[in-house]
């Protein structure tokens, strides 16, 4: 082999290597669950068919406190708040 192709093979082989370092860090950095990274609080689930194609291990979310959008982890999800009835009064 040419010295030529070493040097590229070995290089181009670290870039890779690089990048892939980088995505897994990443990964590991993104929140699990629905709250939101900003202001913790429940965010919603978006539609957006490229990034749910491309990455179907995150979900896209949208807060609606602070407006925050971006991809999470899957995880837990926040239960919905439970209205309790009213009581009667007994007289």
């Amino acid at each position: 082999m040419s010295d030529g192709f070493i040097f590229v093979a070995v290089f181009g082989g670290l870039f890779l290597l690089r990048i892939l370092a980088a995505t897994v860090v990443f990964f590991f950095i993104l929140p699990v669950g629905d709250r939101c990274p900003n202001c913790d609080a429940p965010t919603l689930r978006v539609v957006a068919r490229g990034w749910n194609r491309i990455v179907p291990f995150l979900r896209t979310s949208w807060c609606m406190e602070c407006g925050w959008d971006g991809l999470l982890r899957h995880g837990p999800v926040t239960p919905e708040p439970t209205v309790s009835a009213p009581l009667s009064k007994h007289r």
